[in-house]
């Protein structure tokens, strides 16, 4: 009963009615299934991260026994942070499903194609730890990795966005964004698109500040190919 006062009183705000929403209500055995896979993969990297430190910590203090705060201190935060925080939400959401109370399964699959971006990133660390020869690859894997990341992790939130309004007459993904969501989907997708643009925006500019240094690489590698 408190629950569906609850949803009378967010639908009397303004809050569009989704309880008929198919985008929202739709239940899929495959969307849990991937959800779950990518639950799992961030589990077990994290352990990986938190080994790799520990093992790190090993190679500059052989002697000494480590600790929490010293895997920690040699552990990449940025990683950990998002791989604890994206695996803690898909377990949550795994608990909603284990007991048939999930929605939404569709835009949160469709969140996951984030993911798409992920394998230029790795064939740019590819190039440059194996192949640091390959100069002109590396400096083009630079820039189809911003545009590819661009596309996967801050246009990718617009278009889901917008592809909700549409199911309520919005055509503006700012527009369904203010007047049509939830606070709680507010914070988070808000959150989320300000990480990925920050984190966008410091990848652009660190390939600008490399971009003489890459370009003076390649002239040197021409010349030297000529003699």
């Amino acid at each position: 009963m408190g629950g569906d006062r609850l949803v009378k009183g967010l639908y009397a705000r303004g809050y569009p009615d989704d309880s008929n929403n198919l985008l929202l209500q739709t239940r899929s055995t495959l969307g849990n299934a991937i959800t779950a896979l990518e639950c799992g993969y961030l589990l077990q990297d994290t352990i990986s991260l938190l080994r790799e430190a520990r093992l790190r910590h090993r190679l500059v203090h052989p002697s000494s026994k480590a600790s929490v705060r010293s895997i920690l201190k040699y552990a990449d935060k940025t990683l950990l942070f998002h791989h604890v925080g994206i695996a803690s939400a898909l377990v949550v959401l795994h608990y909603y499903i284990r007991h048939g109370r999930e929605s939404g399964i569709y835009i949160i699959v469709q969140f996951l194609l984030m993911n798409s971006s992920t394998p230029i990133l790795n064939l740019r660390w590819w190039l440059r730890t194996y192949h640091p020869r390959y100069k002109t690859l590396s400096l083009a894997s630079d820039f189809v990795f911003i545009a590819a990341f661009y596309m996967a992790r801050i246009w990718l939130v617009g278009w889901i966005i917008r592809g909700y309004g549409k199911s309520h007459g919005y055509q503006s993904a700012w527009k369904i964004y203010l007047e049509g969501m939830r606070l709680p989907c507010q914070l988070g997708t808000g959150a989320l698109w300000v990480a990925n643009t920050a984190w966008w925006a410091l990848l652009v500019t660190n390939v600008v500040k490399r971009l003489p240094q890459e370009l003076a690489g390649i002239n040197k590698s021409i010349k030297l190919s000529k003699k």
